[in-house]
């Protein structure tokens, strides 16, 4: 059955996403949408006429909510990055609200049973939002969460101690916003807890990983490639039914919100998520974490 992915929003980072999955050969169909017409035009030639050069090829749709009935993902990037206020992601919640309220009913009367994948912000809250306006189990709404922020705690501490990044293992928690935190407990470098392998300020390297997004949009006024990589990275463990562990936006019924905690995911989203020990501090920086995405997505409702 043909690999089916559907991308609503062709701004900056859906269309840097759309790139990835067209040249890794990712996709069988890629179907984009967004309100403006020749906008999603325009990016599926430019798509199409890097098929010459690719090994693989991908059937290109534009704005047909009919062709994401069978859609394996769908990947949210709507949204207005210029609605970010006083460097908050939070800034994006009403426009992001308007877009979900636009293209939410479309979608349910598409038939998609798949799993829908956010990268629109706020993260955390528009991925709760999803969950309560579609038909679908929780387990297949998910967002990309801390994983971009995970990331760029991985690059400060590889930066610092002079590894790999690859050879640094751990995770940043909760909302993808102001309010996320490093777990340092989870934290491991070449193998050994951070805490044995070298004294660091954890403060700065939080505070830079908090902060990266904040360094890139302020120099070119949106982010891209780093989230564009992590919703790849996202759609290829799902499609492949990898059962991949990421720190994703996923459901906390405790909360009754999605929040970026570690997940494992494949075909069907969310399979299972593994217990964490965190610290008192940790688990006291998470609960004031879900606090915050639960305020901004009550206001939504």
């Amino acid at each position: 059955m043909a690999r089916t992915i559907g991308i609503i929003g062709i701004g900056h980072v859906g269309v840097t996403t759309a790139f990835n999955l067209v040249s890794k050969g990712v996709a069988d169909k890629l179907v984009l949408i967004d309100k403006k017409a020749e906008l999603a035009e325009g990016e599926s030639f430019d798509l199409k006429d890097a098929l010459g050069g690719l090994p693989t090829y991908t059937d290109i749709v534009v704005n047909d909510y009919d062709a994401l009935k069978d859609a394996d993902v769908i990947i949210s990037a709507v949204g207005n990055i210029g609605a970010i206020s006083n460097g908050d992601r939070i800034g994006e919640t009403k426009t992001s609200k308007v877009a979900l309220d636009d293209v939410a009913p479309k979608l349910k009367a598409s038939g998609f049973h798949g799993v829908l994948l956010d990268i629109t912000n706020p993260c955390d809250a528009v991925t709760s939002y999803w969950q309560y306006l579609l038909d679908l189990p929780k387990s297949q709404i998910i967002g990309t969460g801390t994983s971009l922020d995970t990331y760029r705690m991985r690059r400060a501490v590889a930066d610092t101690l002079h590894v790999n990044v690859a050879d640094v293992r751990g995770y940043n928690m909760g909302e993808h916003g102001e309010s996320q935190f490093t777990a340092w407990s989870t934290v491991r470098v070449n193998n050994e807890p951070i805490a044995e392998y070298a004294k660091v300020d954890y403060d700065q390297l939080a505070d830079d990983a908090r902060a990266g997004g904040w360094k890139i949009y302020q120099a070119k006024h949106y982010t891209s490639y780093g989230i564009a990589t992590i919703a790849t990275e996202m759609t290829q463990a799902i499609i492949s039914d990898a059962h991949r562990i990421f720190p994703c936006a996923n459901y906390d019924p405790e909360f009754g919100i999605a929040i970026g905690h570690p997940a494992m995911i494949g075909k069907q989203g969310v399979i299972k998520t593994p217990t964490l020990k965190l610290t008192d501090e940790e688990r006291a920086k998470y609960v004031h974490s879900a606090g915050i995405i639960k305020d901004t997505f009550e206001k939504m409702k």
